[in-house]
């Protein structure tokens, strides 16, 4: 006696399939959802880290290029410029700050500790630098703050500035990659579902309004398709009968069609 399920048990079957599908379905949709909250947080975290990154780098430079540009012109809005910076805006500590609430790693904390430190090993020289300006003494002041050991220091701290915007921008982007990847597996994910329901609910049509069965293959004509698979999908294991080749499965009680 061939096996095979009468069109009530099929029906029950698919609704069944179809109702965890869907909440599957609900189930990604969430993580769906959450990974959209991830990405969005991502994205704003990666551009407030490069903005103060930049704050904090740029006020280092906005320093230098005030100081170098008393000591050469001795124009003393330059000197207000310095110490507004130093005393008021302080744009390089409310950068770093801003970062470390944000987080940064280890890594990147101690590139911006080696940046301060050659920053502040500068400072010495800049004070000099005015201290010769208001003597009256601009070759002096220049030499300061154009020389070989102020120069050394300010290559040093744009080295350490390409590193960090880089070590930055590649940790950050990474993330986002990694969510972007998240996010598409999810749709692949729901779109097969929302596929899997339409087979589900047409093949339910079609038994519901015609009258069919689903009749296993024998074993040994599915060991001859499929002599390698471990879990076949279980439609290529099947055929679907009219009602009148119908024979219920041995636990069920037999058809008389």
């Amino acid at each position: 006696m061939k096996k095979s399920i009468n069109q009530s048990t099929l029906t029950f079957i698919l609704n069944g399939v179809s109702i965890l599908t869907l909440i599957f379905m609900g189930f990604a949709l969430f993580a769906n959802s959450h990974t959209r909250i991830l990405l969005n947080s991502a994205n704003e975290e990666r551009f407030n880290l490069t903005y103060n990154a930049n704050r904090f780098m740029n006020g280092s430079a906005y320093l230098t290029n005030e100081v170098r540009a008393f000591a050469a012109t001795g124009d003393q809005e330059h000197y207000d410029n310095y110490w507004k910076e130093v005393n008021e805006l302080q744009n390089r500590d409310l950068g770093v700050a801003a970062m470390q609430e944000i987080g940064i790693t280890d890594e990147e904390q101690n590139m911006i500790d080696e940046m301060f430190a050659l920053s502040n090993e500068l400072v010495p020289l800049e004070e000099e630098a005015m201290n010769k300006v208001k003597a009256g003494d601009m070759t002096g002041a220049i030499a300061y703050v154009y020389g070989s050991e102020y120069d050394s220091s300010i290559t040093q701290i744009n080295a350490l500035k390409d590193r960090f915007l880089t070590a930055l921008d590649t940790r950050t982007k990474t993330r986002l990659n990694a969510l972007n990847s998240q996010a598409f597996l999810i749709r692949v994910i729901m779109s097969g579902a929302l596929v899997l329901i339409a087979v589900i609910q047409l093949i339910s049509m079609i038994v519901t309004k015609n009258g069919y069965c689903v009749r296993s293959l024998p074993f040994a004509t599915r060991w001859a398709k499929y002599p390698t698979a471990i879990f076949p999908p279980i439609l290529l294991w099947t055929r679907i009968l009219p009602k009148s080749e119908c024979l219920w499965l041995p636990f069920m009680r037999q058809s008389t069609n």
